[in-house]
């Protein structure tokens, strides 16, 4: 790799209302080299990497590209300067092809007939391109292909393509494996050193450390919006990103208490829904901290929905402390003591537009409301400060929105949101997905209190480190069945693997 640098960034500061973003915050990319960028969730990595795209203005500071000053102020100027950020939520357009989607915005054009004064566009050279950058990343995707058809990989490949078309040199990648299964992310991976090899430089930001240390040459780290070191990743170790991360030493990423299980408080008799779920049966104790694991499309989060009244399967029974459940919505599941935090915060967890305050009650307004159902603002923002405090959530104050929050402090508030219901039975789907290693702690360590306390907790989880660290037992599913059942003593990744494939 040559000691290049390409791309400089020098004392960038933004502010945002109620939130200073960057301060004095620096970074370099040289040529041919990967550079991972973390930091806790808050910690400014994305308003960083948003300046560099042209979604943001810096407030001060100076860019250069090439030795030469760089400002952008939109993101197809970017992509015409050659930097492309593919973002964890695809911005694909769903209900066009592939090779409409790569060249959306800059199609390839071309007269029809000499004379004509217009211009139409050139299916042709667009394929033939499309077919050579596909060639060049080594692998094969139907140009004709829906995009809604497409699995989370494959569309995070055609992201890739779509960059390479604008002659991109920097590609920037957040939190490129969030979604992805471990054969994706080797797939991905090969793809990433293959483009470094050509001379590609990419900036990756990731909460997943042990990826930095897969696929990256050096690694930055930011803290409240400031620099805090660089270092290449073969001088330094885990436990020292973290204590940059954090500014303190970690303790265990998996704080898992004993506890006396208890009597079982929850059973899945026999639940079938055609073409999701086959036959699924379960029990649930008290204290217990059960995990399911599966790949992607094993059926696990339709298996929650099918518990919580937000899916109706066809056939099987529910039974809480003994007595059968008849569950016809989730209103009537919360007030049985069962919540359900989903696996899509942005989707289902939140409403985006609207302050903390009310995401973080919008489960108990009954019981934060007076006799004629009006709303009590002391209570309401009593409830909404304890949990921002509980789960350290990075924000000015309760009544910042939502959406103006990093994804990884929205998706405490999602977890807060559940909490506020005090359930007897809570179901977390993917709880920890695109939130940083002290936020990470943190939720284990209430998930683990929560056991000790009685509740009894699923834990729905692609993050196999976590279902080894936190679980008494796990349920794997496959193909909308049950492959297996693992108590913790024999819990190992290698027989979840091996059940999952």
């Amino acid at each position: 790799m040559e000691d290049k640098k390409i791309l400089l960034i020098e004392g960038v500061y933004k502010h945002f209302p109620g939130v200073q973003a960057l301060s004095n915050v620096s970074i370099d990319l040289r040529q041919g080299e990967v550079h991972a960028v973390v930091g806790e969730n808050g910690a400014g990595k994305s308003t960083l990497m948003k300046i560099i795209c042209g979604v943001h203005q810096p407030d001060r500071g100076t860019m250069t590209l090439y030795g030469k000053p760089l400002r952008v102020s939109n993101p197809n100027e970017a992509y015409s300067r050659g930097i492309a950020i593919i973002y964890q939520e695809s911005s694909l357009f769903p209900d066009l092809t592939v090779l409409e989607n790569i060249f959306t915005g800059h199609e390839i054009m071309k007269r029809p007939l000499r004379f004509l004064p217009f211009k139409v566009i050139d299916y042709p050279a667009m394929r033939q391109k499309s077919e050579a950058v596909f060639d060049r990343l080594g692998i094969r995707i139907d140009l004709d292909a829906v995009v809604s058809t497409l699995g989370v990989a494959t569309k995070q490949m055609v992201e890739i393509a779509k960059a390479l078309t604008f002659e991109s040199q920097i590609l920037i990648l957040d939190e490129p494996t969030a979604a992805l299964t471990s054969n994706e992310v080797d797939t991905l991976f090969a793809t990433i050193r293959r483009l470094r090899d050509e001379g590609n430089s990419m900036l990756y930001i990731s909460h997943r450390l042990d990826e930095v240390f897969q696929i990256a040459d050096r690694v930055t780290v930011y803290r409240d919006g400031q620099y805090i070191n660089t270092a290449d990743v073969k001088d330094v170790t885990k436990d020292e990103l973290v204590s940059w991360m954090v500014g303190r030493t970690l303790g265990n990423l998996y704080p898992k208490e004993t506890v006396q299980i208890g009597e079982v408080v929850f059973e899945v008799r026999h639940v079938s829904q055609e073409g999701v779920l086959d036959d699924i049966s379960f029990q649930l104790r008290k204290g217990e901290i059960l995990g399911i694991s599966g790949l992607a499309g094993a059926g696990r989060t339709e298996l929650a929905q099918a518990i919580c009244g937000l899916a109706h399967p066809d056939k099987g029974e529910l039974i809480l402390n003994g007595h059968r459940l008849n569950i016809t919505d989730y209103r009537r599941t919360l007030e049985r003591g069962i919540a359900y935090m989903p696996e899509d915060r942005q989707a289902y967890g939140l409403v985006l537009p609207m302050t903390l305050k009310v995401n973080i009650t919008q489960k108990v307004q009954r019981q934060i409301s007076n006799t004629i159902g009006i709303i009590d603002p002391t209570k309401e923002r009593k409830v909404a400060a304890t949990f921002m405090k509980q789960l350290a959530i990075r924000a000015p104050h309760a009544e910042f929105i939502v959406n103006n929050l990093s994804g990884g402090n929205q998706q405490k508030v999602c977890v807060a949101k559940s909490l506020a219901v005090e359930p007897q039975i809570l179901i977390l789907d993917e709880p920890t997905r695109g939130v940083d290693v002290g936020a990470k702690s943190e939720i284990h360590r209430i998930i683990s209190s929560l056991a000790k306390a009685g509740k009894s907790i699923i834990v729905i989880s692609s993050d196999l480190p976590e279902i080894l660290g936190m679980c008494d037992r796990v349920v794997v599913m496959k193909n909308g069945r049950i492959a297996g059942e693992l108590n913790r003593e024999e819990l190992s990744q290698e027989r979840l693997l091996s059940m999952e494939l």
